[in-house]
């Protein structure tokens, strides 16, 4: 008999990700069949279980988020209580009832945050990334759990190619990655139908700035005022990452945040971290 992890091999799918691949040829009733069985045999402690399951998760690997499979088991001890711990600060915002709500994850890596939502009833989850071998993870874990949710790979920039709107839209750990971001922000907002847990790398200045309607172009002393709303371009890299682009003050963010359309900001005691609303 084959094991959970040559049942998944025979699916001879790359990385198991895109989901229209999956798709074809019924190919993910049967990756999911695979998993859950693999999720059986750990349950039960079968020979040879746990060794199939880490070769599963190197396979996928590397993993950018620690998600607790039970068990004992999580997809990447290292990272501590990562993303968890962002979801402790959002999860107080979050209603415990979001039965018939539609959750799009921007940026959703292995999907922790779509995870959370399907917890709470969501009728419809979306996740997007631009990386593949994560959206692998995704689909692996939405197997594990048996939590449906779309995946695609896609920029931010492309989400109106969805063609749908969402009641609830999850935007955490992306904006600084992007060379546009306020054009990136709107195409989000545009999308939104009510509310936005929001999260983007803040540094400088953590106070609030109240601008005048207008200034003569003469002004030049606000500029150096400490909490006037500026992004920090990021020329070359950060942190070993090139795909950090800007950082801004917090004052710039609930700036940008407004400009995109949120009309009520609220702040969660992280200083990165706010519930958008529309209105």
């Amino acid at each position: 008999m084959k094991t959970a992890v040559e049942e998944i091999a025979i699916t001879d799918v790359p990385l198991w990700v895109e989901q229209p691949q999956l798709s074809h040829g019924h190919m993910l009733p049967r990756f999911t069949a695979a998993v859950q069985a693999l999720k059986r045999r750990v349950q039960s402690r079968e020979p040879n279980a746990i060794a199939s399951l880490h070769q599963t998760l190197e396979k996928l690997g590397p993993w950018y988020h620690n998600v607790d499979l039970g068990h004992g088991f999580s997809t990447a001890p290292s990272l501590g209580e990562y993303p968890s711990a962002r979801w402790a600060v959002i999860e107080p915002f979050v209603p415990g009832d979001l039965t018939g709500k539609t959750v799009l994850d921007i940026g959703c890596n292995s999907g922790f945050f779509g995870f959370k939502m399907k917890e709470r009833g969501a009728a419809r989850v979306v996740g997007i990334d631009i990386m593949p071998h994560i959206l692998a993870q995704a689909r692996f874990l939405s197997s594990w759990f048996d939590y449906p949710v779309e995946l695609y790979e896609m920029s931010t920039y492309d989400v109106d190619q969805l063609h749908s709107r969402f009641d609830i839209v999850v935007f955490v750990g992306v904006l600084y990655h992007l060379k546009h971001p306020l054009y990136a922000l709107e195409k989000v907002a545009d999308l939104c139908e009510d509310t936005m847990y929001f999260q983007t790398v803040v540094r400088g200045g953590d106070g609030d700035f109240e601008p005048k309607d207008d200034y003569p172009i003469t002004e030049a002393a606000i500029f150096g005022h400490p909490h006037y709303p500026k992004l920090y371009f990021i020329e070359k890299s950060f942190n070993g990452d090139e795909s950090n682009w800007w950082f801004a003050t917090r004052s710039c963010v609930k700036a940008m945040l407004r400009v995109a359309g949120f009309r009520k900001i609220t702040e969660t005691g992280n200083i990165e971290v706010f519930v958008c609303k529309k209105s």
